[in-house]
């Protein structure tokens, strides 16, 4: 047998007895009881939290896993001081220590079988635990798979860890009370020791904490982030502990050997941090929300200019609580840090610790106290007369879920927006190019500044400011025509443009300029026709035409009126500005027909059950259409289509009335039109980086449990899983004493 295969089988030998007494073992079973009981205990609080009809759904394990000290943190620390207490203390005391030592096994076998056989009894206590996703999912609930197991995994990190802290102690101790006292500190004071993140002055201290804290890092595992870094760290402190504990317990033990602990323990960490800087952060998510989408890396990577970014957002709010949105921004400025490392350049600077250098930062972008207490992010790009500013608003980053559980667990991210964001601020100070979106007012538009929800179009307008475009109204009459505009606008006519308006259109195309055009179907009163819009021919000649009839689905739209308005999920054409959004729901109303010719392409269409009407008298009499084989087109039919012609680009959309604030507010989260306009836009102006860039929605998990529903599963929690703990106890003492 090979020296390594010896060794090996020295320590299996040692990890079988330990956990064979640690399994017979009456107290052992107590501790395991004690343990699933205050288990069930905290996840039967957090089953009424979700039960309760008011409370806002939110991530269940990152409340389980990332809990307060006490309901999480104090029985991990209770429990592995109470396995690793008695692992060399008690054999001191029994006087078998010399004895296990000269049998022959070698210190290093001893500390490594004992390690093993206390945290295979640590892994099947945490083992019963599992039985809360199954209760879960058996009640309806759909928890990620992916932040479950990141959670279990932190258990078995931080276990690994405070098992190492608590064998050391067992084995420089004389008494097991001794052991357990001085591990329950230790390991106390490196979870509390995270909280000093913000209360240092060292902002290299406060970077060492910040890296190594407990809390920071339960709380990414329990959100689906893993890096590997925390397993690093926890490696390299666990085998230094355990080198630590070989010299305690070895009887030949000498200074140097003191020396040869401290120096492989200063290689292993050294090896963990040059480790650390080469991982790439996972994201265990079901739909990887805290990855940068792969048009966020291209962006990043094409940036024509260093971008800085300073963060100022306060650590705590709501009475001590951590603010999520740091945590958010920390994240996705990491991962976008990481992919274009020499252009953006990140700082963050907490107003509470930091006031003087928060403010002065604050009026240099002319800004107000009301932005200081709740934060704000400032991007700026080049210098001096090329210098330009940017800076966004928590409420342009993140939505907070809302809900009488917030105010237990405290503020909660319910949709995070930041990559869209900040994208879209990096290109505005970087992009010297201004674009500049011209839009048509006077022909029966919906007015830009009006927020009336079905005769405005304030949100589109807020929607093409914010990706950092330039809105303004079109000058059809003036001198200087459309001079200056890259995008016109043509939202909603309700008739046909004057001749006049016409030609100035007309020789901004011909000069190269795209247009955008959102013709619905307005249906003339008293007349069997629609009303013309006065660009048919400029858009017949790029094999756009426009049809006479009425388009119809019967795909339902929530809450509108059947046929006219429906929401469409396929349809969508093969071309760059609706790539990204194949299988994506888009709700469309009042649209009229349209015909794709080369070298038009068609963008959106309905589904083959979709027709155009043309009794169109019949929605003024509010009949129900009825496809009529003879007079009717038969689906799919094309609602908007787009072409490239002599330099200019153009798209035609069937429908305006999409574009209304009604339609376009951001909590409309199962339509897709502001995605559709924003990228219609940006294949427009060529800004094809505002393509594909979507707010990333967090896990949400609500219960609709009957209250006999709950009662059992309390039950099951709190009197299921101790009971089995102490049934198997009680079996094993019968079957001792038989």
């Amino acid at each position: 047998m090979s020296a390594l295969g010896w060794w090996a089988r020295g320590a299996w030998h040692v990890a079988r007895k330990e956990l064979l007494s640690l399994f017979v073992t009456p107290l052992a079973y107590l501790v395991a009881t004690l343990f699933l009981l205050n288990q069930g205990y905290n996840f039967a609080l957090l089953l009424r939290v979700l039960n309760d009809p008011l409370a806002a759904p939110g991530p269940v394990m990152q409340f389980y896993f990332g809990g307060s000290f006490f309901l999480f943190w104090l029985p991990v620390i209770f429990i592995c001081a109470a396995l690793s207490m008695r692992l060399v203390a008690e054999e001191r005391r029994l006087g078998t220590l010399e004895a296990l030592l000269t049998a022959p096994l070698s210190p290093g076998q001893l500390v490594a079988g004992k390690f093993v056989g206390a945290y295979a009894f640590y892994a099947a206590l945490w083992l019963p635990t599992a039985a809360f996703y199954v209760l879960l999912m058996g009640a309806g609930a759909r928890p990620e798979a992916g932040p479950v197991l990141a959670g279990y995994l932190g258990v078995g990190l931080v276990g690994a860890s405070f098992l190492a802290v608590g064998l050391l102690a067992s084995a420089i101790a004389r008494s097991q009370l001794a052991a357990a006292v001085m591990t329950f500190v230790v390991c106390t004071i490196a979870v509390m020791s995270g909280l000093l993140e913000g209360q240092v002055q060292s902002e290299a201290a406060s970077r060492a904490i910040q890296a190594t804290s407990l809390l920071t890092m339960m709380q990414e595992l329990a959100q689906g982030i893993v890096d590997p870094r925390w397993l690093y760290l926890h490696l390299a402190v666990t085998a230094s502990l355990l080198l630590a504990a070989v010299v305690a317990v070895s009887p030949r033990r000498r200074f140097e050997h003191g020396l040869q602990v401290g120096l492989a323990a200063f290689t292993l960490a050294n090896s963990a941090v040059l480790a650390s800087r080469h991982a790439e952060r996972g994201d265990w998510t079901g739909g990887h929300v805290y990855s940068l989408s792969e048009r966020a890396r291209e962006v990043l990577a094409g940036l024509p200019a260093a971008v800085e970014v300073t963060v100022i957002v306060p650590s705590t709010i709501g009475g001590g609580r951590p603010n999520p949105l740091q945590a958010e921004l920390r994240e996705v400025l990491a991962r976008m840090t990481t992919a274009a490392p020499e252009r953006l350049r990140v700082r963050f600077v907490d107003p509470d610790r930091d006031h003087q250098e928060a403010s002065a930062a604050i009026g240099d972008y002319a800004l107000t106290g009301r932005e200081l207490a709740d934060g704000v992010v400032l991007i700026r790009s080049g210098q001096g007369a090329g210098l330009r500013k940017a800076h966004l608003l928590p409420t342009d980053l993140v939505s907070f879920a809302t809900g009488p559980d917030v105010q237990v667990t405290g503020p909660r991210v319910k949709e995070f927006r930041g990559e869209e964001a900040l994208l879209g601020k990096f290109l505005a100070v970087t992009d010297a190019r201004r674009v500049v979106v011209c839009a048509t007012q006077g022909h029966g538009e919906p007015a830009l500044d009006s927020l009336e929800p079905y005769s405005g179009y304030a949100h589109l307008r807020d929607l093409l400011t914010d990706a950092g475009l330039t809105v303004r109204i079109a000058d059809l009459s003036g001198p200087e025509g459309l001079s200056g505009c890259d995008v016109l606008l043509v939202g909603g006519p309700q008739g046909p443009l004057p001749p006049e308006h016409v030609k100035e259109v007309e020789r901004f195309v011909a000069g190269g300029g795209d247009v955008l055009l959102l013709a619905g179907a307005v249906i003339l009163r008293g007349s069997s026709g629609l009303a013309p819009n006065g660009l048919e021919e400029l858009t017949a000649q790029r094999g756009i035409r426009f049809g006479e009839r009425v388009v119809v689905d019967p795909s339902p739209m929530a809450g509108a009126t059947p046929f006219l308005a429906f929401t469409l999920q396929e349809g969508w054409g093969d071309h760059p500005a609706t790539a990204r959004l194949v299988g994506q729901p888009i709700s469309l109303l009042q649209v009229r027909e349209l015909t794709a010719l080369p070298p038009a392409t068609t963008l959106i269409q309905t589904s083959e059950r979709g027709w155009a009407e043309a009794d169109i008298l019949a929605f003024t009499r509010g009949e129900a259409p009825r496809f009529d084989p003879a007079a009717d087109r038969e689906g799919p039919v094309p609602i908007a289509a787009a072409a490239e012609l002599g330099g200019s680009r153009m798209i035609v959309v069937g429908s305006a009335d999409f574009a209304l604030n009604a339609l376009l507010r951001e909590d409309v989260v199962y339509d897709r039109g502001r995605d559709f306009l924003l990228n219609a836009v940006g294949w427009l102006s060529e800004r094809d980086a505002l393509l594909g860039l979507r707010p990333r929605p967090r896990e949400h998990v609500k219960l609709v449990l009957q209250e006999e529903q709950l009662a059992q599963m309390v039950w099951m929690c709190l009197v299921g899983l101790p009971g089995f703990g102490a049934a198997l106890g009680l079996w094993v003492l019968w079957r001792r004493r038989v």
